[in-house]
């Protein structure tokens, strides 16, 4: 009974370490996965010709902020259709679901103005968001991921040219 009782506490333990491992964030109880980072990562740096490349961390802020900025430009009437984001990333082959989804957050937030703006700083404030520290952290404020030094590596003295 006893083993039976450990082995059940054992596999739930794990299972519940799994979703967390491949997690970038979670949103209010909502997965974002590594997975759909890296997609979007991936997918949008193909299709970008030279210039900038998305960074993962940067990635990963977008997708927390598509479902308040999504809501938000759904409420003041300025969304932007599958179909719309599709057409800008034709060049795209297959693209997942992360990245239509950041290309509709991207194309809706330059719709907003600063009040809807406002609302979405607002509502990032209540939401409970936990991010993987491979990210970094998320700053509502800023709306910003900010990169964390792990509190076990020290900075270290300039070293002396030879």
């Amino acid at each position: 009974m006893f083993l039976a009782l450990l082995l059940g506490a054992t596999l739930g333990l794990s299972a519940c370490g799994t979703q967390e491992a491949s997690s970038a964030a979670i949103v209010n109880g909502t997965s974002i996965s590594e997975r759909d980072v890296q997609s979007v990562s991936d997918q949008v740096n193909t299709f970008s010709q030279g210039g900038q490349k998305l960074a993962a961390s940067d990635a990963l802020l977008s997708l927390i902020l598509a479902p308040y900025v999504l809501d938000e430009a759904k409420r003041a009437h300025k969304t932007i259709s599958e179909s719309e984001a599709r057409r800008v990333i034709a060049k795209i082959d297959h693209p997942s679901a992360a990245t239509i989804t950041f290309v509709q957050m991207q194309l809706a937030a330059q719709q907003l103005d600063q009040a809807s703006k406002n609302v979405i700083v607002s509502e990032l404030d209540k939401a409970k968001i936990t991010v993987n520290p491979r990210y970094g952290s998320f700053d509502p404020k800023q709306i910003a991921m900010t990169p964390i030094t792990p509190n076990w590596i020290k900075a270290s003295a300039s070293t002396p040219t030879k």
